[in-house]
Order: C-alpha cells, then sequence, then structure tokens
C-alpha cells in the first residue's frame, strides 16, 4: 500500500496548540464527579500532526467556515400560502401542505426567511430551490415537518445552493411500524425517508442548528458529495426504522461522491463531488434505535466532529467507515454505550477495508463502549492521543478492548487515560491480524509507536496477539 499523495488542503507542517481540558462529565448522564475532574485537570501542549488534519487549510491556518448571508425579511408560510391561494392548516392529517409550502418557496426571493409557526406540516419532500432563503421553524418540537415518503428520497433537500440556515424543526414521517435492534437482518417493517435532511452538488455555505430527524430509513442528515463549508449543531439524530446493513440507520453522514479506489482523491477539486470543511458540533444521537452516530466516508476529508454525545448505538459510534475518508479530527466528543467501538477507523464488508491517512482522535472521552478505538484493515498513518477510555464494567458482545490494532501502518499512540475498565477479559491496548479485506491483504500493525499511556485497573494493559507486526516501538511500564 502506497501513502496517499494529498495535493491540496492537506500539506504542510502542522501548528502548536495549547488546550487545557478538564472533565465536565463523569457518568453517561454527563454529570460531574470528582474523579473525572481529578484524572482529566492537565494543561498539555499537543501539536496538530502531518496532514493539517480538520478544519485546516494546507498552509495549517484554521479555516473559519463562513456564517450564511443574511436574510432579514420575514415571510410567514401560512400568511403568505394564503395570500398566493393555497392553504395551509397546520393538522397532523392527511390533508397535503406540499402545494402551499412549494408556492412560498417559489415566491421568496434571496434575503427572505420563512418562518414555520408552530403546527404539523405534511408533505412528502420539501426541495429549496434559491440560495439565500432560510427555513425557520418557531420552535424545534413544535413545528414538524412530516413526510409521506416510504424508502425513497428525503425530506429535504439542499442541492446547488449556498447560504442558507435550516434551523429549528422536527423532521419525522408517517411510518408507524415496528422499530428493530438487529444489525444483521433488515426490519421487515423499515419505512419512512431514507434521508430526512441531504446536501451535495455544489452546496456551500449552510448551516443546520437544532434540528431533530427520526423515522427515517437510512441517514437523518446526509452531506453528500459536492459539499462543503457546512455546519450541523445542536440537533438529535434518533428512532430510525432500520438498523440492518445495507446503509441503514446512520445518525449524521459526511461523505463524497460515491466509493473509488484510487491512489488519490478523485474527486479532489471537483465542486460537484468533494466534500471538505464539514463541521459536526454538539449534536446527539439517542438509543436504541441508531447503527452508527456518524459515517465519514467515499474520500471525505478535512472535517471535523467535536462536542457531541453518542450514547448505545448499535455498532460503532464515530465510523470513519473504511472508504479512504483523510484528514479527519474527532476531538471533543463523549461517547457512551456503544455496542461496538466508540471511534473506529477501517472497516470490513461490502467494499470496505482501509481508512486514509492524517486522520487525528483526541481528547474524547469514551465512557462504558465494548471498545475504545479500532485501527484496522490497512488503515495508515493515525494519530490517537490524550484520550480517555473508562468505565466498562459489563458491556462486552465482542473482546473488551481499549485500543484495538489491527492492519495498519504507521499509527500513533500516545498519553491516553485507560482507567476502571471491569468487564471482565478486558485489554487495555491489544494488537492483533487482520484477514484481507477488499483491497488489503492480510496484516497486522506495523510502524507504531505506543507512548506515555496510562493504565488503570483496567484488566491487562497489553497485549499483542499479532503474527505480522514488525518496527514497532512501545513504552516500557504502564
Amino acid at each position: 500500500m502506497h501513502v496517499r499523495n494529498l495535493k491540496v488542503r492537506m500539506l504542510g507542517i502542522g501548528l502548536s496548540a495549547t488546550m487545557l481540558f478538564a472533565g465536565c462529565g463523569g457518568t453517561a448522564d454527563g454529570m460531574a464527579d470528582g474523579t473525572r475532574a481529578a484524572r482529566m485537570l492537565a494543561t498539555t501542549v499537543t501539536t496538530v500532526p502531518a496532514g493539517n488534519p480538520g478544519l485546516r487549510e494546507a498552509d495549517g491556518s484554521v479555516h473559519v467556515i463562513p456564517t450564511p448571508a443574511a436574510a432579514p425579511t420575514i415571510v410567514n408560510v401560512v400568511t403568505r400560502a394564503a395570500q398566493l391561494g393555497k392553504s395551509i392548516d397546520l393538522a397532523d392529517n392527511a390533508t397535503s401542505d406540499q402545494p402551499a409550502i412549494d408556492a412560498v418557496l417559489a415566491d421568496v426571493a434571496p434575503g427572505s426567511t420563512v418562518y414555520f409557526p408552530n403546527g404539523t406540516y405534511n408533505v412528502s419532500t420539501i426541495a429549496l430551490k434559491k440560495s439565500g432563503v432560510h427555513i425557520m421553524g418557531q420552535s424545534r418540537d413544535g413545528a414538524i415537518i412530516k413526510s409521506s415518503l416510504s424508502l425513497t428520497g428525503s425530506a429535504m433537500t439542499i442541492m446547488g445552493l449556498h447560504d442558507i440556515v435550516v434551523g429549528h424543526l422536527t423532521f419525522t414521517s408517517t411510518w408507524t411500524g415496528t422499530y428493530s435492534t438487529d444489525t444483521v437482518n433488515n426490519n421487515p417493517s423499515a419505512g419512512g425517508p431514507l434521508n430526512m435532511i441531504a446536501t451535495g452538488k455544489n452546496t456551500y455555505n449552510v448551516t443546520i442548528d437544532s434540528v431533530v430527524c427520526e423515522k427515517f430509513d437510512r441517514i437523518g442528515v446526509r452531506i453528500g458529495g459536492g459539499s462543503h463549508d457546512i455546519l450541523v449543531k445542536s440537533s438529535i439524530a434518533r428512532n430510525a426504522t432500520d438498523v440492518g446493513g445495507g446503509g441503514a440507520g446512520y445518525g449524521f453522514v459526511i461523505m463524497g461522491d460515491t466509493h473509488v479506489d484510487a491512489a488519490t482523491n478523485p474527486f479532489l477539486g471537483d465542486p460537484l463531488k468533494d466534500t471538505y470543511f464539514v463541521k459536526l458540533d454538539n449534536n446527539t444521537t439517542d438509543a436504541p434505535y441508531i447503527r452508527h452516530g456518524v459515517i465519514v466516508q467515499y474520500w471525505a476529508h478535512n472535517n471535523l466532529i467535536t462536542n457531541s454525545h453518542f450514547d448505545g448505538t448499535r455498532l460503532d459510534s464515530i465510523d470513519l467507515h473504511g472508504e479512504d475518508e483523510y484528514a479527519n479530527e474527532v476531538t471533543g466528543n463523549p461517547v457512551t454505550n456503544s455496542q461496538r467501538a466508540a471511534i473506529a477507523l477501517g472497516n470490513s464488508g461490502g467494499g470496505h477495508d482501509k481508512t486514509g491517512v492524517y486522520n487525528w482522535i483526541h481528547d474524547n472521552d469514551l465512557v462504558g463502549n465494548t471498545l475504545g478505538i479500532s485501527v484496522e484493515y490497512g488503515t495508515q498513518l493515525t494519530t490517537i492521543e490524550s484520550n480517555t477510555i473508562r468505565d466498562n464494567a459489563s458491556l462486552a458482545p465482542v473482546s473488551p478492548r481499549g485500543i484495538l490494532l489491527g492492519s495498519s501502518s504507521g499509527t500513533v499512540v500516545r498519553n491516553n487515560a485507560i482507567s476502571n475498565n471491569t468487564v471482565p477479559g478486558f485489554v487495555a491496548v491489544y494488537l492483533s491480524d487482520n484477514a484481507a479485506e477488499g483491497t488489503e491483504p492480510a496484516g497486522g500493525p506495523k510502524n507504531w509507536t505506543i507512548s506515555g499511556n496510562t493504565v488503570t485497573n483496567s484488566g491487562t494493559p497489553f497485549k499483542d496477539m499479532a503474527t505480522l507486526d514488525s518496527g514497532n516501538t512501545i513504552q516500557t511500564t504502564w
């Protein structure tokens, strides 16, 4: 395997930053406790790794996502619809509000905010047509967009547009089936739109703020190929109608156009396909009907996932999906009670294999998960540092581990704190081989560096079961 030639938005020497981090949550519900504060209160100097991961330009400077242009003209969707000869009754019933909403969206000018008073809006899909038009509900839980789509389409699409804010709305569906937690077999009762909100095709300067997405089949918020400078914040994904295979039950997704196996990013610089500079901030997923909290895939790069709480996902919570995603930063996230890994890089099956290079996983608080962090299937040049992996007392649907390194190269594991994982069979740092997957041969972890980590009351500190590993450096004490 060859290290990727990343060309732009990746090159340059990392800058330095000083981070003060203190514990602010010692239980799964985020309540503070003295043990957490004592463990985490520290001042560290962290150097950004090679490749300038996250929201960073090629020269290492921090990229700031632009605020969408203001939209000061307020247009009440109900009032304006009536003026256009249409009606919206705000009731949860079988009467479609689609024609009225479409008429208002076609009528308003850029610089307008379309205001949705509290009530239920019965639609199939809302396709935004104009840049510079904001969509704002009166309140997140009171203004409800209810889609009749089933296993097709998206409740809202934002395609080829810019300078848009969508906020304070709940997106739901008419689905009334039975939920499932089966991650192997698809739910025969699944329904709802494939996605609730979808962007792409040269969409930029978009903020999605304080929305709820529920009763969807595949994805709550889908940031698709050809999206950049997108902020998704303070939003919730929950109650997917399916968590089986084939892309079902994902909370938030950041993705390029499609999966292409290539030596370098085939979409780089293509406004219709390349996805970068996406920030997920202060979002949540709620158990138990979510397969993955976040997926990053298809060459998506230079994105930031931060300050977000993912709880009780059926599989990996934050999943860099083994489709060449690179230079992404995952930091400051509390992840709790995942049935598999809190954070995973590399994946098996369905054409997956390695995650791309220069992903940076740091300063996350991983509590009560079966696995803390896994790096597998040919993934290269990952930095894992200053994370806490703690308090797994009982969760073990698969072998419980703190940090798992499978087939990978150049992984740096440093200054992580692994503590109070008392579940039987727990290993703090575990090395193993992976079978061949996708285009990646069978292999073990190579050229890794493990240093400065602490293990307290957590089973076996270190176990190397790999037979294909080599060229490694490891700390002598734990």
